[in-house]
């Protein structure tokens, strides 16, 4: 099964492994196209002005990804440096969706409501309305959330391929 355009974006925004490994190899241009944004991404994310909450916040930003106990359960709120390294981190996830948007079309409305809410979550951070530990287990949930509508929407796609080879 092949990964459509949107589908790869979601890769390169968190699950890039997943469709780099399908079919279609380095040839693909959907799968060079996605690698492109990934080393983009990369760069950006790579911005040493985010520096200060590295060790605050999992990076990278992935829906999928676990957040360690010390995370979770941190209380503190982020200090004025910190905040505007949140702002960076924002500015560069932003700029990644943007590019990858424009590589790759648009993600799927799951993805982009997840998107929106992470946007949330990084405000409500930088503003100092929550801990780490409460965006952390937030975002846990956005993730939750994020991984449930896309196994529906896969569900829904085997459905539709197997009503269509009957």
């Amino acid at each position: 099964m092949r990964c459509v355009v949107p589908a790869v974006l979601s890769a390169v925004l968190g699950l890039l492994a997943g469709c780099a490994s399908t079919p279609g190899g380095s040839n693909d241009p959907a799968v060079a196209a996605a690698r492109d944004v990934a080393a983009r991404c990369d760069a950006l994310m790579a911005d040493p002005r985010i520096d200060p909450v590295r060790d605050k916040i999992q990076l990278p930003l992935s829906f999928d990804a676990p957040q360690p106990v010390d995370r979770l359960s941190d209380r503190t709120y982020p200090t004025a440096a910190e905040s505007a390294a949140v702002q960076v981190l924002w500015e560069a996830r932003s700029a990644c969706r943007r590019y990858g948007e424009e590589k790759l079309g648009p993600m799927p409305n799951y993805r982009a409501e997840s998107e929106e809410a992470l946007v949330d979550l990084l405000g409500d951070l930088r503003e100092g309305v929550i801990t780490y530990g409460q965006f952390a287990r937030k975002f846990l949930h956005v993730g939750a959330r994020d991984k449930h509508a896309r196994d529906l929407l896969d569900e829904a796609q085997r459905a539709r391929d197997t009503a269509s080879v009957d």
